[in-house]
């Protein structure tokens, strides 16, 4: 920033370059002196005119404040060079009339205002020029007629032709451009800032910008190269909505609802008359436009001694925002005491608040993507302590509800074991097939261990299906000693829903494999579990008589291992009899049927 700023001072004094006419015998760059007179009543005309005595004298560099009527310039030129043709401006482009005369045999009029096209102008160009010859040696006297509903100031300079449009490629305008694209990029910046961050503080900031951007446009004169200069005086509504903006950002951004809580409404008020003249001077130019900057004056004054308030209040970051305001409205008020006449034209009172603008406009956008960041990392500690707060929650919530279902795992498995017992009993009494209580047992106990297990368990939703698998195996085994039975069981995890039906398949099909192997000698059964990615195995093999699954009639064991072999996913089963009994099984975990 300080760079920028540093160039922009450099910049400043290229506007001029150096020549050897000489108007009053000096310099076109030293302080030359011309006549001024006042017609308050705009009757004169060039013949009255040239008969009048000007009394009044200023410098090139003049400054005449605001005035009624037309103001006639009077200055000599001497040609001390061997060229002939040069331009003569007045640097400013407002005056509705700014007419050259000069007597050559007759008087020669050259009329100019702001609301002639660009096309008709002797020098196209956005500063009131006109071009001018004059011979070797040879003086002559020139009048200018100035009206307007501006004050009166500008800078009348001569120069050599081509030094002319040197200059004024390379000049102010430069500048001028320079300023439009600074203000333009900023607009887009901060509408993207509004865009992400959704508040109207960027809104108005860009609205501010915009119609800054506006107003400097229309100061500049650069409304004649796009034929809307007629609008000079309707368009001065944008330095109103300018300022009122500026009150809605200051608003937002000093938090006065925090620091000021008393002048807060009136703080947002502020901004009211500044939509309303903006309405009044589209209107009527006059007096509403005095309005306009006189208010605006004692607004940024109010602005400095809010922010200053603050800042002691410990809103430490409105130092940055004191900072821009005190720049911009010294060179704010150097300009307004130029317009009004209380300090002479320079470029530093003319042409400082350009500079002012862009450190302005530079310094409110860090401010505003300052707060962008700190909006992002505020809401990101925010999110992280609502994370923070919802994971505990969950994870209570989760424990209540491991803590519920273990509840329910162990008054299931109770439950199965009351109707175990009460089933052992009857298997007691005399004149009952303890065979076929014992099996019915079997069935219940396999059920009744999956929900002890799940009791015990810190995960409630897979299971270790070889420790399972080997409790159903051990309980059977112990009910039927005279059989051998060994098992290879690969240690994985299944689901709940599939390790019921897996639990009961294997408990079936053992029950089924001794009970129609009574008789057998050397009885002994193998299961086998084994998994090959998310496929699993299971095969229960003895060396039984073995059976005719076409022929066997289904009882209730056989009937079990179908259903519960069709609700596991993907399944496939089938029995063999070679040397026995095989039963064969696979399904895919995780998968759908």
């Amino acid at each position: 920033m300080l760079k920028l700023i540093i160039f922009l001072f450099i910049l400043t004094p290229l506007l001029f370059s150096d020549t050897n006419i000489v108007i009053d015998k000096k310099s076109i760059y030293d302080d030359f002196k011309i006549f001024y007179l006042k017609d308050i009543d705009s009757r004169l005309d060039i013949n009255k005119i040239s008969e009048k005595k000007f009394t009044f004298k200023s410098s090139n560099s003049f400054t005449l404040g605001y005035m009624k009527g037309s103001l006639w310039l009077k200055f000599d030129v001497e040609n001390k060079t061997q060229r002939e043709n040069f331009v003569l401006t007045l640097n400013e482009s407002f005056y509705e009339v700014a007419n050259l005369y000069y007597y050559d045999n007759k008087w020669i009029k050259k009329s100019n205002g702001i609301f002639k096209d660009i096309q008709d102008r002797e020098i196209k160009t956005n500063h009131l020029s006109y071009e001018l010859s004059i011979k070797e040696n040879e003086k002559r006297t020139f009048y200018v007629e100035l009206k307007g509903k501006y004050a009166y100031f500008g800078n009348l300079e001569l120069y050599e032709k081509s030094d002319y449009y040197f200059h004024n490629t390379i000049g102010i305008n430069t500048i001028y451009i320079f300023v439009f694209g600074i203000i333009f990029i900023i607009i887009l910046f901060n509408l993207l800032l509004y865009i992400k961050a959704k508040e109207k503080i960027y809104l108005y900031y860009v609205g501010y910008s915009f119609f800054n951007l506006l107003y400097v446009i229309n100061i500049s004169g650069y409304l004649v190269y796009v034929g809307l200069q007629k609008y000079l005086y309707e368009l001065q509504f944008s330095a109103s909505l300018m300022i009122g903006f500026l009150v809605l950002f200051s608003y937002e951004y000093l938090e006065t609802n925090i620091y000021l809580p008393k002048i807060n409404r009136l703080f947002k008020s502020l901004a009211i008359p500044f939509f309303i003249l903006a309405v009044l001077v589209v209107i009527s130019y006059q007096p509403w436009n005095k309005f306009i900057n006189n208010l605006a004056g004692l607004v940024c004054i109010f602005l400095i001694l809010i922010s200053t308030i603050i800042y002691f209040k410990g809103h430490n970051k409105t130092k940055y925002y004191i900072f821009a305001m005190l720049m911009y409205f010294v060179f704010v008020v150097f300009f307004t005491f130029m317009v009004n006449g209380t300090i002479d034209y320079s470029n530093f009172s003319r042409y400082g608040f350009l500079i002012a603008t862009i450190v302005e406009v530079m310094i409110f956008s860090l401010m505003l993507a300052n707060r962008y960041n700190d909006i992002k990392e505020n809401i990101q500690h925010y999110l992280e302590l609502e994370v923070a707060q919802r994971t505990d929650k969950l994870k209570i919530l989760v424990q209540e509800r491991e803590l519920l279902l273990k509840e329910v795992y162990h008054r299931v498995k109770n439950n199965f074991h009351v109707i175990v017992s009460m089933l052992w009993f009857e298997s007691q009494k005399e004149n009952v097939n303890v065979e076929n209580y014992k099996e019915l047992i079997n069935r219940i106990k396999s059920m009744s261990m999956i929900h002890e297990y799940l009791y015990n368990s810190q995960d409630l939703t897979n299971i270790n299906i070889k420790e399972y698998l080997d409790k159903i195996i051990h309980n059977i085994g112990s009910s039927y000693k005279k059989v051998l039975i060994t098992s290879e069981i690969e240690e994985m995890s299944i689901e709940f829903d599939n390790a019921v039906s897996l639990g009961i398949i294997l408990n079936e099909t053992i029950t089924n494999a001794i009970k129609h192997n009574k008789n057998t000698d050397s009885f002994y059964i193998k299961i086998k579990l084994m998994q090959k990615q998310n496929t699993r195995y299971l095969s229960i093999e003895d060396n039984g008589s073995g059976f005719n699954l076409n022929t066997q009639i289904k009882g209730l064991g056989l009937k079990l291992i179908e259903q519960f072999c069709e609700k596991l996913p993907k399944s496939l089963y089938e029995y063999s009899s070679t040397n026995g009994t095989k039963f064969e099984l696979q399904f895919k975990e995780g998968s759908k049927q």
